[in-house]
């Protein structure tokens, strides 16, 4: 019983990734920053998603660490919900061979994946390998953030709202194109310093 407990759980984290990044992703596959000359093999996908994601890091600008020791006291215990959700995801990420790299930025960690999704959950930014770029980092960062002052109802606030309108854009193209035009998206991008 407690298996099937987990694999619905595992399930819904993946179907709620789906959900939240919908707009994102198929706007990214229009435009994404794939080299040319695909397909790559596994060894060189990893080896250029960790090149461009250190090029990213080195451009976002590092806080003190006072500030980083608060936000990882923050993140242990107001924001530990979506910290526990953010485990389970990489887990899962982990478990299929989705993880390509990881890299820490500032207190959190960005974890660049092969999944078709992302999210933000705590100190874990999941990122999509096709929507890997500065850009997208500073918006989940900005989620980050949101964390910080909402806690343990980020995810009833700015993860219900993002949900509920993910799922609407799928359906409705007019929702999609003013998805990151609107609450909580808006939001992230100003706390996220997107540029």
């Amino acid at each position: 019983m407690g298996g099937k407990r987990v694999r619905g759980f595992l399930l819904m984290i993946a179907w709620l990734g789906v959900v939240l990044t919908a707009p994102a992703f198929a706007a990214a596959l229009q435009q994404g920053p794939v080299p040319e000359g695909l397909p790559l093999s596994r060894a060189e996908q990893e080896a250029w998603v960790a090149e461009r994601l250190d090029g990213i890091i080195d451009a976002i600008e590092p806080i003190s660490e006072t500030s980083r020791f608060r936000r990882r006291l923050a993140h242990a215990t107001f924001c530990l919900p979506q910290n526990l959700l953010g485990i389970a995801y990489y887990a899962f990420a982990e478990a299929i061979g989705s993880v390509l790299t990881t890299a820490e930025i500032n207190e959190v960690t960005v974890v660049a994946t092969r999944l078709p999704f992302g999210a933000s959950l705590g100190r874990y930014l999941f990122i999509p390998d096709v929507l890997l770029s500065e850009r997208t980092v500073r918006h989940e960062y900005g989620h980050t953030m949101q964390g910080y002052r909402h806690g343990p109802f980020y995810l009833l606030l700015e993860g219900v709202v993002s949900f509920v309108r993910s799922t609407a854009s799928i359906f409705f193209p007019a929702i999609a194109e003013t998805y990151f035009d609107r609450w909580p998206e808006s939001e992230a991008d100003e706390l996220g310093a997107v540029r």
